[in-house]
């Protein structure tokens, strides 16, 4: 994968709330930015890929779970500066929600974590505030798709 840092355009980018009988699927970051935090699974679009083809390719790749796109749901910029003053990230995020298919997880790499976290039970303190903030707006929505 290319390094993303220093962009000199934002990156376009999908997040995905997927939603399974089991809660809400999660991934440990472990890449920048916000290594080692949970967050929801998502990347870059690429070059002649559609946002929702990025989402259903991102999900699969980070967790191994097949999911349906129910929607977009929020859009937001990750914008995140150095000890300088300089941009060192910037994604433009459209995030959908999704219904899961499958909820058999496959981590995208041996040291990669991913999980089922019930709404009221997710490990906020290992969670980027943006994250916690969407899925509370949600959170109605999220236990309809659960039942």
């Amino acid at each position: 994968m290319k390094d993303r840092s220093y962009p000199s355009f934002p990156i376009p980018g999908v997040g995905a709330i997927v939603v399974g009988s089991k809660g809400i699927l999660l991934v440990r970051r472990d890449k920048e930015p916000a290594r080692g935090l949970w967050s929801i699974p998502g990347g870059a679009v690429e070059v002649g890929e559609g946002q929702e083809e990025a989402v259903y390719r991102e999900v699969y790749e980070e967790t191994g779970v097949r999911v349906e796109v129910l929607g977009l749901v929020d859009t937001f910029d990750v914008i995140l500066q150095d000890e300088a003053g300089e941009t060192e990230f910037h994604y433009l995020l459209n995030h959908y929600l999704c219904e899961a298919h499958t909820e058999e997880t496959t981590p995208e790499s041996p040291e990669a974590e991913v999980g089922w976290f019930h709404p009221d039970s997710m490990p906020v303190d290992e969670m980027p505030p943006p994250v916690i903030d969407l899925l509370a707006k949600l959170k109605e929505r999220i236990s309809e798709l659960m039942e």
